[in-house]
Protein backbone atom coordinates (compact mmCIF):
# COMPACT_ATOMS: atom_id res chain seq x y z
CA UNK A 1 0.00 0.00 0.00
CA UNK A 2 1.66 3.57 -0.89
CA UNK A 3 0.70 6.04 2.02
CA UNK A 4 -1.13 9.16 0.53
CA UNK A 5 1.68 12.64 0.88
CA UNK A 6 0.27 14.87 3.20
CA UNK A 7 2.00 18.14 4.24
CA UNK A 8 0.45 19.28 7.58
CA UNK A 9 1.45 22.03 9.64
CA UNK A 10 2.91 20.59 12.67
CA UNK A 11 4.66 24.31 14.27
CA UNK A 12 4.05 24.31 18.39
CA UNK A 13 2.22 21.10 18.16
CA UNK A 14 3.24 18.72 20.92
CA UNK A 15 5.09 15.90 19.84
CA UNK A 16 6.35 12.91 21.95
CA UNK A 17 9.52 10.60 21.04
CA UNK A 18 9.38 7.53 23.14
CA UNK A 19 13.20 6.60 23.38
CA UNK A 20 16.48 7.79 23.94
CA UNK A 21 18.42 5.84 21.01
CA UNK A 22 19.98 7.00 17.05
CA UNK A 23 16.27 6.58 15.90
CA UNK A 24 14.48 8.55 18.42
CA UNK A 25 17.09 10.99 18.17
CA UNK A 26 16.86 11.36 13.92
CA UNK A 27 12.78 11.47 14.39
CA UNK A 28 13.28 14.43 17.11
CA UNK A 29 15.54 16.32 14.81
CA UNK A 30 12.74 15.80 11.59
CA UNK A 31 10.29 17.18 14.13
CA UNK A 32 12.38 19.99 15.45
CA UNK A 33 13.18 21.35 12.10
CA UNK A 34 9.08 21.49 11.48
CA UNK A 35 8.77 23.60 14.92
CA UNK A 36 7.12 21.01 16.16
CA UNK A 37 7.64 21.14 20.43
CA UNK A 38 9.21 18.06 20.85
CA UNK A 39 9.42 16.00 23.96
CA UNK A 40 11.45 12.78 24.13
CA UNK A 41 10.87 10.52 27.27
CA UNK A 42 13.34 7.66 27.32
CA UNK A 43 14.32 5.25 30.78
CA UNK A 44 17.83 5.70 29.14
CA UNK A 45 18.95 8.57 27.38
CA UNK A 46 21.66 7.77 24.99
CA UNK A 47 22.29 10.98 22.97
CA UNK A 48 22.03 14.32 23.75
CA UNK A 49 18.48 15.60 22.89
CA UNK A 50 18.22 19.52 21.94
CA UNK A 51 14.15 19.33 23.45
CA UNK A 52 12.82 18.84 26.67
CA UNK A 53 13.40 15.36 27.87
CA UNK A 54 11.66 13.18 30.46
CA UNK A 55 13.96 10.56 31.88
CA UNK A 56 11.24 8.11 32.88
CA UNK A 57 9.41 4.82 31.18
CA UNK A 58 6.84 5.19 29.38
CA UNK A 59 3.54 6.36 30.92
CA UNK A 60 0.29 7.16 28.66
CA UNK A 61 -0.70 10.01 30.59
CA UNK A 62 2.69 11.65 29.24
CA UNK A 63 1.30 11.71 25.75
CA UNK A 64 -2.75 12.62 26.09
CA UNK A 65 -2.07 15.99 24.41
CA UNK A 66 0.13 14.75 21.98
CA UNK A 67 -0.84 15.69 17.92
CA UNK A 68 2.19 13.12 17.28
CA UNK A 69 3.83 10.27 19.01
CA UNK A 70 6.44 8.71 17.63
CA UNK A 71 7.31 4.85 19.26
CA UNK A 72 10.78 3.74 19.17
CA UNK A 73 11.76 2.38 22.35
CA UNK A 74 13.90 -1.41 21.45
CA UNK A 75 10.89 -3.42 22.83
CA UNK A 76 8.29 -4.30 20.70
CA UNK A 77 5.81 -4.63 23.65
CA UNK A 78 5.97 -1.05 24.66
CA UNK A 79 5.93 0.12 20.90
CA UNK A 80 2.80 -1.60 20.12
CA UNK A 81 0.92 0.03 23.30
CA UNK A 82 1.92 2.95 22.45
CA UNK A 83 0.33 2.48 18.92
CA UNK A 84 -2.87 1.20 20.07
CA UNK A 85 -2.96 3.99 22.52
CA UNK A 86 -2.77 6.69 20.48
CA UNK A 87 -5.11 4.88 17.34
CA UNK A 88 -7.49 4.75 19.68
CA UNK A 89 -7.25 8.56 20.55
CA UNK A 90 -6.72 9.73 17.50
CA UNK A 91 -3.36 10.74 17.63
CA UNK A 92 -0.52 10.41 14.69
CA UNK A 93 1.91 7.63 15.50
CA UNK A 94 4.77 6.69 13.77
CA UNK A 95 5.99 3.28 15.22
CA UNK A 96 9.67 2.83 14.41
CA UNK A 97 9.26 -0.84 14.21
CA UNK A 98 6.31 -1.57 12.37
CA UNK A 99 4.71 0.30 9.61
CA UNK A 100 1.26 -1.76 10.23
CA UNK A 101 1.14 0.11 13.67
CA UNK A 102 1.82 3.10 12.24
CA UNK A 103 -1.05 5.95 11.27
CA UNK A 104 1.98 7.84 9.06
CA UNK A 105 5.83 7.44 7.99
CA UNK A 106 8.36 9.91 7.95
CA UNK A 107 10.04 10.42 3.94
CA UNK A 108 13.23 11.39 3.14
CA UNK A 109 12.97 15.09 3.47
CA UNK A 110 15.60 17.49 1.85
CA UNK A 111 14.46 21.16 2.99
CA UNK A 112 15.53 24.38 1.93
CA UNK A 113 14.14 28.14 3.01
CA UNK A 114 10.29 27.20 1.68
CA UNK A 115 11.02 24.21 -0.29
CA UNK A 116 10.34 20.65 1.10
CA UNK A 117 10.81 17.67 -1.12
CA UNK A 118 9.94 14.27 0.45
CA UNK A 119 10.62 10.76 -1.02
CA UNK A 120 8.86 7.84 0.27
CA UNK A 121 9.09 4.15 -0.70
CA UNK A 122 5.85 3.33 1.47
CA UNK A 123 8.19 2.39 4.53
CA UNK A 124 9.88 -0.55 1.70
CA UNK A 125 13.15 0.71 0.93
CA UNK A 126 14.37 3.96 3.21
CA UNK A 127 17.45 3.41 2.04
CA UNK A 128 16.59 3.76 -1.43
CA UNK A 129 14.35 7.02 -0.83
CA UNK A 130 17.59 8.65 1.32
CA UNK A 131 19.29 7.93 -2.00
CA UNK A 132 16.58 9.66 -4.14
CA UNK A 133 16.42 12.58 -1.78
CA UNK A 134 20.26 12.99 -1.73
CA UNK A 135 20.11 12.92 -5.24
CA UNK A 136 17.30 15.10 -5.87
CA UNK A 137 19.37 17.64 -3.39
CA UNK A 138 22.43 17.58 -5.58
CA UNK A 139 20.73 18.74 -8.49
CA UNK A 140 18.91 21.32 -6.69
CA UNK A 141 21.58 22.59 -4.94
CA UNK A 142 23.54 22.82 -8.41
CA UNK A 143 20.87 24.23 -10.65
CA UNK A 144 20.54 26.49 -7.39
CA UNK A 145 23.88 28.31 -7.64
CA UNK A 146 24.22 28.27 -11.13
CA UNK A 147 20.72 30.27 -11.11
CA UNK A 148 22.64 32.49 -8.40
CA UNK A 149 25.37 33.11 -10.95
CA UNK A 150 23.25 34.50 -13.33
Amino acid sequence: MAYFPMFINIENKKAYVIGGGRVALRKAEVLMKFGADVTVIAKEIKHRFDCRVIEDIYREEYIKDAFIVVAATDDRNVNKEISRYCRENGIYVNTADSRDESTFIFGANAVDDNIVISVSTSGEDPSLAKKIRDDIQVYYDRDKNRNKKK
